[in-house]
This record gives C-alpha cells, sequence and structure tokens, in this order.
C-alpha cells in the first residue's frame, strides 16, 4: 500500500502593518478612511480602507506592497450622511476630508490623523499640481519619480507655509488632535474650514454635473480672517473655484451668504482658451474683474499669451488689451461685446525655470513708450495667426534681453519683477525689482516667516521698516 502523500504545511499568515489615526472634526465615527494606490481620487476595491469608531479612531491594515505605498499615496475620508460627529450630532452633508503623500518612511509610533486643517493642505496641493502637471497617477510612479516628489514636497512646504501664516498656526497644531490637547483655536478653526468643506464639495459635483470632461476641479469655501480688508475681510464668506478642462481653464471668486449657496458679489470671473500656436501653445484670457469698489461696474479685462519651453525655460510672451467699457454684470465681460481684443497697451516678457531646488519666475514689461514694444508690433491679435508668426525669435529676443534673475536688465522697460524659491532646505524666497529694495522672505523650523530688506543687492540685509 503506497504511504500517503504528506500534508502540506499551509502558507505563512500574510504579515500586516497597522496604521492607526484619528478623523477630528469633532471626532468622527462611522466614516470610511481609504488609501488611494493608483491616485484616481475614486475608492477603488482593491484599496485597503477602516471605518472609524468611537473618538474617531480608525486602524488600516496593510499588506507589504500597500506598506510600501503608504508614504507615496493620499489617505482620504468620506464622510457620510448618518456618520456621527460627537460634537454635532449626525451628519446631514456628506463631505471628504484627506491627508497628503508624507513622502518619508513612516515611524511604527506615527499617527495619522485627519482633520480639516490637513484636508486644506491636501486640497492647495493637488490643485497646484494640477495645474502644473498631469502626472500624478500612482503611488509607484510617485515613488519612482523623483522630479515628481521634489515638485510635491515643495508644494507642500509652500502650502503649509500658507496655512501658517493664513491661520497663524504651527504645523505641529495643524497635525495634532486638538481635541484631546484642548486647543480650543484650533478646533473652532476646524469647524470653520469643515463648513467650508461641506459647502465646496456640493458645489464641486454640481460642477462635475456641468462640465463632464473637467479633469480636475476644486471648489474651496473659506471664511475671511481679516488679513486684507479687500481680499480677506473677517468673518466674510468666500467661493475660490478653479475648473480645468481640456479646451481650457475657469475661474471664479466670489463672496457668499451666510448659507453659503447663495453669491452676494461676484469678485473675478475669468475663462482662459488654449489651443496650439505652431510649435508653441495660445492662450487667450478673458476676465470681469472688480474687488476695490463694491457700487462700481467691473473691469473687462483680456490678454493673449504664448509659451514655449526650449532647453528647460519657459519663455512666454504676454500681450494686454484696453477694454475701455465696464459692465454691470460680470458675465458680460465674458460675452460677444469683449470678444474681440481692443488695443494692445502693455507687452511682457516673462521666463521660467529651475535649477535643483531652486525656481526662478522673471518678468520685463514694456509699455508703448519702449522701443521693444514697436519691435513686436506683428505680436498683437493672434487668433489664426499659428501658421503666420514663428515664435523662435521671440525666444531670442527674451533670452538676450537678461532675464534671467543674476543677470542686468539690458532693455528700457517700463518696470521688471524677479524672484527666486529656494527650497533646498526650509524655504528662502528673494524679490527684486526696478524700484525699492530687495526682499528676502525665510521660512522658520515652525514653518513661520521673517522678512528682510537689502538696499545694496543681496550683500547684507536687515528687518525690513514696513
Amino acid at each position: 500500500m503506497p504511504t500517503p502523500a504528506p500534508t502540506p504545511e499551509p502558507p505563512p499568515p500574510e504579515v500586516k502593518t497597522s496604521v492607526a489615526g484619528k478623523v477630528i472634526d469633532g471626532y468622527i465615527s462611522g466614516a470610511t478612511v481609504w488609501l488611494d494606490i493608483n491616485a484616481n481620487h475614486v475608492k477603488d476595491a482593491d484599496e485597503p480602507f477602516a471605518v472609524s469608531k468611537a473618538a474617531g479612531a480608525y486602524q488600516l491594515e496593510l499588506n507589504e506592497s500597500q506598506k510600501a505605498c503608504l508614504p507615496y499615496a493620499t489617505l482620504y475620508v468620506d464622510v457620510p450622511v448618518g456618520a456621527v460627529d460627537e460634537d454635532t450630532g449626525p451628519v446631514k452633508a456628506a463631505y471628504q476630508m484627506a491627508m497628503a503623500p508624507q513622502l518619508r518612511p513612516l515611524t511604527p509610533e506615527q499617527v495619522m490623523n485627519i482633520s480639516p486643517l490637513t484636508t486644506a493642505i491636501w486640497d492647495q496641493v493637488r490643485t497646484r499640481l494640477t495645474a502644473t502637471s498631469a502626472n500624478l497617477n500612482s503611488c509607484e510612479q510617485l515613488r519612482q519619480n523623483q522630479q515628481l516628489r521634489e515638485s510635491m514636497s515643495s508644494e507642500i512646504r509652500n502650502v503649509m507655509g500658507d496655512l501658517v501664516s493664513r491661520y497663524n498656526l504651527s504645523e505641529a497644531r495643524i497635525h495634532a488632535d486638538f481635541i484631546q490637547t484642548q486647543d480650543t483655536g484650533s478646533h473652532a478653526l476646524a469647524q470653520d474650514i469643515v463648513k467650508g468643506l461641506k459647502a465646496g464639495y456640493a458645489y464641486k459635483q454640481q460642477l462635475h454635473a456641468q462640465y463632464p470632461d473637467a479633469r480636475f476641479i476644486r471648489a474651496e469655501v473659506y471664511r475671511g480672517r481679516g488679513t486684507d480688508n479687500i481680499n480677506d475681510r473677517a468673518g466674510v464668506w468666500y467661493r475660490n473655484v478653479s475648473v480645468w478642462r481640456p479646451s481650457g481653464y475657469r475661474h471664479e471668486w466670489v463672496m457668499l451668504d451666510d448659507s453659503l449657496t447663495r453669491v452676494t458679489r461676484v469678485l473675478n470671473l475669468t475663462v482662459e482658451d488654449s489651443q496650439p500656436f505652431g510649435n508653441a501653445s495660445l492662450k487667450t484670457t478673458r476676465s470681469a474683474y472688480n474687488v476695490d469698489d463694491m457700487n462700481s461696474d467691473y473691469g473687462c479685462f483680456t490678454h493673449e499669451s504664448v509659451a514655449q519651453v526650449r532647453d528647460g525655460v519657459t519663455y512666454e510672451l504676454v500681450v494686454q488689451y484696453a477694454d475701455p467699457k465696464r459692465e454691470a454684470d460680470p458675465l458680460a465681460c465674458l460675452g460677444d461685446a469683449h470678444a474681440t481684443p481692443g488695443t494692445p497697451t502693455l507687452l511682457d516678457y516673462y521666463a521660467h525655470y529651475t535649477k535643483g531646488l531652486v525656481s526662478y519666475t522673471n518678468v520685463l514689461r514694456f509699455s508703448p513708450q519702449q522701443p521693444e514694444f514697436g519691435a513686436l508690433s506683428a505680436w498683437h491679435h493672434l487668433q489664426g495667426k499659428g501658421g503666420q508668426l514663428d515664435f523662435s525669435p521671440v525666444i531670442a529676443r527674451i533670452a538676450a534681453s537678461g532675464i534671467r534673475f543674476d543677470e542686468d536688465v539690458l532693455l528700457a522697460t517700463d518696470s521688471w519683477y524677479k524672484r527666486s524659491t529656494d527650497d533646498t532646505d526650509l524655504r528662502i524666497t528673494v524679490e527684486k525689482a526696478n524700484a525699492g529694495p530687495w526682499v528676502r522672505i525665510t521660512t522658520r523650523t515652525d514653518k513661520t516667516t521673517y522678512k528682510e530688506c537689502s538696499t545694496d543687492s543681496g550683500k547684507t540685509w536687515v528687518s525690513c521698516t514696513r
């Protein structure tokens, strides 16, 4: 009788790694926390998830490949109707929160708290990356693409600095459990932010229905903190919306009533259309704008820009046009009566480039009084001229103008401005212009900043007098 085959050993159990944290507005139970491995902003069946319990606590169980993905993927929280906010009771309007990729290995004891404050960071970072790159499509791609990681890391530092500046919060307070620490200031701020998140989430769903071809939509609703009497009035609710479509871009910035559903004042409407222009691209931008005088009509603005990348530098020519007719209705500025640009009034030369982790943006401006304005007399009313005009000679003129940050401006200009942003360590921004001192803004380790001025071309720096 043959000897029976031995019973095979069972496979070893799959090793799992736990990632824990809290979902915080008040503490939220009944919310779904999930890891967006393929970066499509949708919870897929094969992506790990957990449902938050009492005190907002959640625990994700990750296999080895998911654990490797964690530093390079976004953690999302879907808060459905019926989830429970321990501060206010059952949730009546669904919304979403998030935490940006950490871009570094996580320690075993690290806690991943997800709140309106972490969401504000990711929303801004995702918006800026979408505006400049369509390359973010998986955690593996982010892990393999150093340039994309550096770009995201730079944006996270930038947005963190903006958040620290706007709300006067340290980075530690942004990521902390502000309920447990009884941080009433952060808690009150989070309640404002989550009210805006709910309104922005609902409005974004309307926009997705309106623009089914949009590749990304951002709808930020926030309460002004009083940092600027014109652009950020204390207690006023604002809605800032951007829609990126294959054919161009649309932006609106409005004031809302306290219900966050009715527009009380339009501040800016902008529509940008993009099309090829020979080997370059042409963007036509029309906008209605009025933030200074709430009782006056809107200014209507049009400009055209031609841009092309050459040897790692993005060169851009911008033509601005006069439009003396003002409108009581901002939508009229985007209508047929303003479709044809008026008289050219300004030309701008732009150059954008990076060296390592230092980025540069430089612009020279010319009015009709400068010879350079006349030298480009053919470069206006550019629709349909892509086959007639060659952008290469314009690139050569821009490159030879002294436009780079470390060059002297070689042409007569109406004005010029140059900025460097060094993200090698903590961010340092240096700005210089045709008038006034140089300005340097340095980021401290707690993400706050301080400003210095120089009147000797950056040799010595002192605190700015104002």
